[in-house]
């Protein structure tokens, strides 16, 4: 119960996981206060998070269960496979198209593990959404994760067929100006500045369109609709390029490339599946790298002599 109830950040959701109703969960975490002399958890008025003691108290249920989950699987199977729960968040574009197929391979290998996997474009620390493992695009936010590299990644400017015959195509990022251009929001501020570099010089365009949304494939989607153009990750966008749905734009121009991690939190001892899922995980996108590098191989064969190669 307090796993499920610091993984969550609330006592309604883990006791609806449970089964239990909100004063259930209230009264038994009442009784581990109690049995302990002291308090466990650290309440505002959106969330719960465990004070020194309850992290303690958190990480070591966390091997105490999986200790407890492994000699039950001995004793009723008579064999030791991975068992137990993963947590994993990743950007919804890359989970629909990759991270749900990487889920299915691995369960496949793995049939006593179970993986609850959340979807966000949001960055969410671990605790908040109850994860052992993060993929994500960009910049590491904190020192103290530790990182996993699953490849490079460079987004792409793009937009369908239909956009491109009725529009025109920008020839420079200030021609994009006179576009409708797809914006991803992220927190409450828009992702409206996009980078480019061209013989060395570095250009930043603020961008606007009529289409703002938090979540990536949204965004795909309506640019494969002929709606606007999309800045999007080669990773994210390499099937549709191939499939001709999508056209790159400012072929002249590069984007700032950016790293593609998987992330696990520093300072604690993984349980093994978590472990055997992060190398499965990096073996697995190191074979799906061939759509993102063949996409920029294409991007790289179309630009004049003489432009840096891609990082």
């Amino acid at each position: 119960m307090f796993r499920l109830v610091v993984q969550t950040g609330s006592l309604s959701t883990a006791g609806r996981q449970m089964g239990l109703s909100p004063a259930a969960m209230s009264g038994r975490l009442k009784a581990m206060e109690e049995f302990y002399g002291l308090r466990l958890l650290k309440r505002n008025t959106r969330s719960l998070s465990p004070t020194a003691e309850g992290q303690l108290l958190f990480e070591n249920a966390l091997k105490i269960l999986e200790d407890v989950d492994a000699l039950d699987n001995i004793i009723k199977n008579g064999h030791s496979d991975l068992l137990g729960t993963i947590g994993l968040t990743c950007p919804t574009d890359l989970g629909r198209q990759w991270v749900s197929q990487l889920v299915d391979a691995f369960l496949r290998d793995n049939p006593h593990v179970s993986v609850r996997l959340f979807f966000t474009d949001r960055i969410l620390d671990f605790v908040e959404s109850g994860s052992d493992i993060a993929i994500r695009f960009g910049d590491l936010p904190d020192s103290s994760l530790i990182a996993r590299s699953l490849g490079v990644d460079r987004p792409m400017i793009c937009c369908a067929p239909e956009y491109l015959h009725r529009y025109g195509a920008p020839l420079t990022p200030e021609d994009l100006h006179q576009h409708n251009c797809l914006v991803q929001l992220r927190a409450d501020f828009a992702l409206d500045r996009w980078k480019f570099i061209k013989d060395g010089v570095s250009t930043t365009i603020q961008v606007k369109g009529n289409r703002l949304a938090n979540d990536g494939f949204t965004l795909r989607q309506w640019a494969i609709q002929g709606l606007g153009i999309i800045w999007k990750s080669v990773w994210e966008v390499a099937d549709d390029i191939q499939a001709k749905r999508l056209i790159p734009l400012l072929e002249d121009y590069q984007c700032p490339t950016a790293g593609f991690h998987l992330l696990t939190e520093g300072g604690k001892k993984l349980p093994q599946r978590v472990k055997s899922f992060v190398e499965f995980a990096v073996q697995y996108f190191k074979h799906l790298d061939m759509p993102a590098r063949h996409v920029l191989a294409l991007n790289q064969a179309a630009q004049p002599a003489g432009r840096p190669e891609p990082a």
